[in-house]
């Protein structure tokens, strides 16, 4: 897989959740892909996306303004040229934070067996359950994409505790999407988000995928390569000032 793949794989996984699909519009703005969202997953609050990828900045920033997006827009760009995290900076946007984008061929990829017991979320009553017991403190599990079958969320529990969750998305036959995995704090480095990713991707083996597709932070992106997952390419999410 290359980054161009990669990179609209990762758009469609963050704009094609059955969320997205009933409260936002997908839509181009010049060169770049755009979502504008009338409500946040999390906060509720309208905003708008915009990704740009091989694009000089000048146009990018150019089809932005001539969109009109509300208050709140952000413009994620895959950095494939020096310079571009400053070119950014100096026209009204601030580096709100840096991801790797990072794909993984199954079919290469030897799974480890899980080490803690791993559950799927499958009814509206354990969801309520999850939502108010995140460790993070978010709606990690919304109504829209509990009822998609595409879509599975991944939970390990103990002792009546949420310790650590992830969801993952089927794009098509041979694509999926990784996205909110998250370990409490007093509980990571024993091997909980291995061990979630191990059953995740066992079922996408199981259902016929071939690549899984996901962004990283710099404290998961470590985990991820030992699953056999190749960076990409760096991730800059800017939000206007």
């Amino acid at each position: 897989m290359d980054a161009a793949t990669a990179w609209a794989l990762f758009i469609t996984g963050f704009t094609d959740t059955a969320f997205a699909r009933r409260a936002a519009t997908r839509f181009r703005a010049g060169p770049l892909e755009a979502v504008r969202f009338a409500e946040g997953e999390i906060s509720g609050t309208p905003f708008a996306e915009f990704f740009a990828y091989g694009c000089d900045p000048a146009e990018a920033l150019a089809a932005v303004a001539a969109s009109q997006p509300p208050p709140r827009h952000y413009l994620t760009v895959l950095e494939d040229q020096p310079g571009l995290r400053e070119a950014y900076e100096r026209s009204g946007f601030h580096l709100d934070d840096t991801e790797t984008l990072m794909a993984l061929d199954l079919a290469a990829a030897p799974l480890p067996a899980p080490t803690w017991e791993v559950a799927v979320v499958r009814t509206a009553e354990a969801a309520n359950w999850h939502n108010a017991n995140d460790p993070q403190g978010i709606r990690w599990i919304l109504p829209d994409d509990l009822a998609d079958p595409r879509m599975a969320h991944y939970a390990i529990v103990r002792d009546g505790r949420l310790l650590a969750r992830g969801r993952n998305l089927q794009l098509d036959t041979t694509h999926s999407y990784v996205s909110r995995v998250y370990t409490a704090e007093a509980h990571r480095g024993h091997g909980m988000a291995r061990a979630l990713m191990a059953r995740l991707l066992a079922d996408d083996l199981a259902s016929g995928a071939r690549w899984s597709v996901l962004t990283a932070s710099r404290m998961g992106e470590p985990l991820y390569q030992r699953l056999g997952y190749r960076p990409m390419g760096t991730i800059l999410i800017f939000e206007v000032t």
